[in-house]
């Protein structure tokens, strides 16, 4: 057939190069775009998890006084659980990176609060003109006052709180649970806005 010896060397080397060859036309029909990713379902703590990284609006160029910037607070994340809380006034999602990840600002504006709820959840609350965000679970590093630019560091992912694992069993002194929950309130609107359309790409 190739007016020779095949070796196999040469069967794999040939498999080699179809499988790039698919992974470039795979890439190029796909826009680039990593897919969702789904993730067992577990008592509705995961429902789906996407790897997405965050970003800026391009249409918009990133100033250190623009309050109507908006991003992830983390570099890469998986999206955990998706627009929830309702019953205690939220319109959050859940975002996970990894245990101790920095926590990213997700607007440019002022520490406003700092506190531990009535769950335990350490709360850490940043306002500007446009938006009141509210971010839980983690360990916050930052101070009531303390003015921040779009992805200054505010501390490090935890469980602190009210965290449950895969089987919806609380986290508390377990190794599990770890996520931030986002909550984004639009003084413009005066409601709460689903997260996931001011930080998606």
């Amino acid at each position: 057939m190739f007016g020779g010896k095949v070796n196999g060397l040469t069967i794999v080397s040939l498999a080699f190069l179809i499988f790039l060859i698919y992974q470039v036309l795979l890439d190029r029909s796909s826009g680039g775009i990593n897919r969702p990713q789904q993730l067992p379902s577990t008592g509705g703590q995961i429902q789906n998890a996407q790897v997405a990284p965050a970003s800026l609006p391009e249409t918009e160029p990133q100033q250190s006084d623009n309050p109507d910037i908006v991003a992830a607070p983390y570099a890469e994340y998986v999206l955990t659980q998706g627009p929830h809380g309702y019953s205690y006034g939220h319109m959050a999602i859940d975002l996970a990176a990894g245990k101790g990840t920095a926590v990213l600002s997700p607007i440019n504006g002022v520490v406003t609060d700092k506190y531990t709820d009535q769950w335990g959840n350490p709360t850490l609350v940043i306002e500007n003109d446009h938006y009141r965000v509210l971010l839980l679970h983690g360990k916050y590093s930052v101070a009531v006052n303390d003015t921040l630019q779009v992805g200054d560091p505010v501390g490090t992912e935890s469980n602190k709180g009210y965290t449950v694992d895969y089987q919806g069993i609380p986290c508390y002194n377990r190794d599990c649970g770890y996520h931030t929950h986002l909550n984004i309130y639009d003084k413009n609107l005066g409601a709460n806005v689903n997260p996931l359309e001011l930080i998606s790409p």
